[in-house]
């Protein structure tokens, strides 16, 4: 074989590498479209201003849907909790376990509380119905001595000055 031969040989060879690689970097640009064209949809749909009924679980990447659905789960949950008055329904249907466990234990010392706060009251309620009985007692008991008194003083008496109560001086006395 010639040196020309050799060179021409050599020439085809590196064209048919060329055109190898050329169709390989072509393959790959084509394969990296479409990856990206599938990233900036993942995006799109995890975005701020994702739409409504963007699917994030078959757009992106199992990772990335399980992070983006726990982030999810959280605003959600972050937004029930701060609702005034409290989303209880997104609570429980967007918080994890520990989340709604301390709710729970959360929501029975409330309850707790407000069980104390009315039996605090109606025992005062008790107590003040019970000072006023007292009161009206000791009023009653001081008027019916007063009374009595008063009778002892103008009760008739004998010439040795004892009491002499007759039948009208007894009932006003058992009055």
């Amino acid at each position: 074989m010639t040196l020309r031969g050799l060179i021409g040989i050599g020439i085809i060879s590196l064209i048919v590498m060329l055109a190898g690689g050329l169709a390989w970097q072509t393959g790959q640009a084509g394969k990296f479209r479409a990856l990206d064209k599938a990233h900036r949809a993942c995006v799109a749909a995890i975005g701020p201003k994702a739409r409504p009924d963007a699917r994030p679980e078959t757009l992106c990447d199992p990772a990335v849907a399980g992070h983006w659905a726990v982030s999810a789960r959280a605003v959600a949950c972050d937004q029930a909790l701060s609702a005034r008055p409290e989303n209880t329904y997104g609570v429980r249907a967007s918080c994890s376990t520990p989340v709604k466990t301390l709710q729970a234990s959360r929501d029975a010392a409330r309850h707790d509380l407000q069980g104390a706060l009315d039996d605090l009251k109606a025992e005062r309620a008790g107590r003040a119905a019970a000072i006023a009985r007292a009161a009206a007692t000791a009023t009653a008991t001081a008027q019916r001595k007063a009374r009595r008194e008063s009778l002892d003083q103008t009760a008739p008496r004998d010439p040795d000055g004892r009491q002499h109560c007759d039948a009208q001086c007894l009932r006003d006395r058992t009055r």
